[in-house]
């Protein structure tokens, strides 16, 4: 009997590319969209309905789940919690284990399938009789570090159909399969839930209040005033609507106090990461005094590291080389040579 496998669809090229390629192996594809987002009913949704037609023209039983209400319940309240505490959320990497791949593994089972998938760019790769996540082969479309939170049950049971492929090579196959509406698709960029990617609109839309305060130097002297916290990120340059005879840089935020700490860019340099929430696969493998390597923003080069494991799910992240504008609320994955042993939130620098 040929292997089930529960396949997350979008209706967009990499997800129908990786369904196309799982039938070629001998797979009994189920397809299921999940919708996070939208106002439309279900069967009016255009993501329900993009992928409901490519399933039916690649022969395969497609689901719709409404999960909007879950995920405003665990994200968006996340996503504006993070701002009014002066972080920058992350939002994938909370709606990755705990909404996405958590409710792929509920329905894999439901629908007795043996295998989860999805058009992830990454790897499983078997290291000292675990798996773990592994990047991609196409470094501009590696989607490793979004994925560091998954369990180890998950991650037992995935298979990427697309880590070993090019984007190119995706959209190739696409054509050749007849299906070239979908290589000209754009790719969607930003955060999936927001119209515009314009986060400061969204909170404002949503109510949140934007309390102004005072730009303050490193020494608490008032430079000027801010037009409310979550309007600025750590690194920020442009729009501070401040000026002053030199460059200045958002080094730190303060709700307590609704003051924005602004600095010189050599000020914003840090060498350790504090992490809480962590998730190790494998923690007991873990070298204290191994050198891995950390990322802390996806297009950010992977800097050289070493680990502290605390109690209560902490860590601390020892940098061999200092990095500039980390902020908290971002998470920081963590690197074995391409495996991706772990990760946590930044709760603090220094």
């Amino acid at each position: 009997m040929n292997k089930k496998v529960l396949l997350g669809m979008s209706g967009g090229i990499d997800s129908s590319v990786a369904a196309m390629i799982l039938q070629e192996k001998g797979f009994v594809v189920i397809g299921i969209t999940f919708l996070f987002s939208g106002n439309s009913a279900i069967e009016h949704h255009p993501t329900s309905i993009k992928a409901k037609r490519l399933a039916q023209k690649l022969g395969i039983d497609h689901h719709t789940i409404d999960l909007r209400n879950e995920f405003k319940e665990l994200i968006i309240s996340y996503f504006i919690d993070s701002y009014k505490h002066g972080n920058t959320p992350f939002p994938c990497a909370v709606c990755n284990p705990q909404v996405k791949f958590h409710n792929l593994k509920k329905y894999a089972d439901e629908f007795s399938c043996d295998y989860i998938s999805t058009g992830h760019y990454v790897n499983i790769v078997e290291n000292m009789g675990g798996k773990y996540i592994s990047v991609g082969k196409d470094n501009e479309k590696d989607q490793s570090f979004f994925l560091w939170g998954l369990s180890e049950n998950i991650i037992q049971r995935l298979v990427f159909p697309l880590g070993n492929m090019l984007k190119d090579d995706v959209r190739i196959f696409a054509e050749n399969k007849g299906f070239n509406s979908l290589s000209g698709q754009s790719e969607s960029m930003g955060i999936c839930f927001i119209e515009g990617n314009d986060y400061r609109k969204y909170l404002t839309e949503l109510g949140v209040k934007s309390e102004p305060g005072n730009f303050i130097n490193k020494n608490g002297e008032v430079v000027g005033k801010h037009k409310g916290i979550f309007h600025y990120t750590i690194g920020q340059r442009r729009g501070l609507g401040i000026h002053l005879n030199k460059p200045v840089f958002v080094r730190e935020l303060r709700p307590k106090t609704n003051e924005v700490v602004l600095a010189d860019f050599d000020e914003l340099y840090r060498s350790e990461l504090y992490l809480q929430n962590t998730h190790f696969v494998n923690v007991e493998a873990l070298n204290i005094g191994k050198l891995y390597t950390v990322k802390i923003r996806y297009r950010l080069q992977e800097t050289p590291c070493r680990i502290r494991i605390l109690p209560q799910q902490k860590a601390v992240v020892e940098l061999k080389e200092p990095v500039a504008m980390v902020a908290n609320g971002q998470t920081a994955v963590i690197y074995d040579d391409e495996r991706v042993i772990g990760g946590g939130f930044i709760y603090g620098s220094a």
